[in-house]
């Protein structure tokens, strides 16, 4: 009884992610053309769909116990280089607001400006669970794929997934944001996502 309640519980909490980020893509579409705004409130939306994003794909990717740290400490989400569009506060707010958990442990946010200052290198090498690279970050993000290769490396531009290792890229088009993930992603142990994000194809495209 126990195992079929917590399938239906994964069940419904899928549909709901699938549900939202379907409405999150819509209304980004919507809200430029009826809003036309400015390049800056234009860039500030995207950000707060693309947060969004980043808090339900975490909440879907299985980490193995192994590759978190101790039940006692948090797990680490890094975000990487400068933010033009206020991600990190909205983000913070997010996991603040939703008492995000990965793997049962608390997440501590952490955002570093220079992605490969010494502070930053030696938070990227200690496996943090979730890597964000802004877009000025792109060009560093095959060193620092190969200094966290066990992180979930999240991104902007489909060239991150398909040249630098990168598992999730965010890519915007006609006003919509859409995201490109790797086949590898859906398939690896930890960190592995859900298999049923790959459903909502309005939003998502696969590549091997």
């Amino acid at each position: 009884m126990l195992f079929f309640n917590s399938k239906i519980h994964y069940y419904l909490r899928t549909r709901g992610l699938l549900l939202v980020l379907g409405l999150l893509s819509v209304f980004l579409g919507v809200g430029s053309v009826l809003a036309n705004p400015g390049l800056i409130a234009e860039k500030r939306k995207v950000t707060r769909v693309q947060a969004v994003y980043l808090k339900h794909l975490i909440n879907f990717t299985h980490w193995d116990a192994k590759d978190l740290p101790m039940p006692s400490k948090s797990a680490k989400v890094l975000l990487l280089g400068e933010d033009e569009g206020g991600m990190v506060e909205t983000f913070e707010y997010l996991v603040s607001e939703s008492k995000m958990k990965i793997g049962g442990r608390s997440v501590e946010v952490i955002h570093f400006e220079k992605p490969l200052a010494p502070d930053a290198i030696k938070a990227i090498e200690s496996n943090p669970s979730v890597i964000f690279l802004f877009p000025k970050s792109n060009s560093q993000a095959t060193k620092i794929r190969d200094l966290s290769p066990k992180s979930l490396l999240v991104g902007n531009g489909r060239d991150l997934v398909e040249k630098h290792k990168a598992d999730i890229a965010f890519t915007v088009s006609k006003n919509r944001v859409r995201l490109v993930i790797r086949e590898k992603s859906f398939t690896r142990k930890s960190p592995m996502l859900s298999s049923r994000i790959s459903a909502l194809r309005n939003v998502v495209e696969v590549i091997p």
